[in-house]
């Protein structure tokens, strides 16, 4: 019997159906392992396929959790149109920001399980942070002012971030019993602030702690 040939996997056809079995196979071993016990070999044992497709696919694990655990969400789609709001289309983002996570289920539960990952693991946390740095791009790119704009569209991401740790992560009883009103009404002005509001003058407090 001649020995197994190794190097790029061959693709057929149904190229994009092993992907997404792939994908599938991931979820559900993330959601039943973990993402430390979850192994490539495992991945590839549940979808019926080489684990070294899975690395031509994704490359590592990182990736792959990535990719099979972020929301799929279309920003443009959902969140386009904000600059109608103007001067204050902070409790519109909001909202639909809320209705994101809120309105499906699964989708809610991955996002849920990508973000515990993305604390203690710093690659799939930057990654993360461009997926919500691309929702205030997005959604609010057409409403922040010139000056210093990507720190305000960092921080409003930052506000994002925070704001579903504390509700769907850490479940802080306030907030992760608030309704979706309530909230987006208390945290759009935060929202409005970072887009347009002038940096402060904090001259005073800086000579007083000298």
């Amino acid at each position: 019997m001649a020995g197994r040939t190794r190097g790029r996997p061959r693709l057929g056809a149904d190229e994009p159906n092993r992907r997404e079995v792939i994908l599938a196979a991931a979820r559900e071993l993330f959601a039943d392992r973990g993402f430390e016990r979850t192994t490539m070999r495992a991945i590839g044992s549940r979808a019926g396929v080489d684990p070294a497709l899975i690395h031509h696919y994704f490359g590592n694990k990182d990736a792959l959790v990535v990719e099979a655990l972020r929301p799929d969400v279309d920003p443009a789609e959902v969140f386009g149109g904000l600059s109608a709001f103007l001067p204050q289309p902070g409790t519109e983002f909001i909202t639909r920001v809320l209705h994101v996570w809120e309105d499906d289920g699964p989708r809610r539960d991955r996002a849920v399980a990508l973000l515990r990952i993305a604390v203690t693991h710093p690659e799939i946390g930057e990654a993360l942070s461009v997926f919500f740095l691309g929702i205030a791009h997005t959604a609010l790119g057409e409403c922040v002012s010139d000056d210093q704009r990507d720190l305000r569209l960092a921080l409003i991401a930052g506000q994002i971030v925070g704001l579903v740790l504390l509700r769907h992560v850490i479940r802080q009883p306030d907030i992760a019993g608030a309704g979706l009103d309530d909230l987006a009404v208390r945290v759009g002005p935060v929202i409005d602030h970072y887009l347009s509001a002038q940096d402060p003058d904090v001259s005073g407090l800086r000579d007083a702690a000298r």
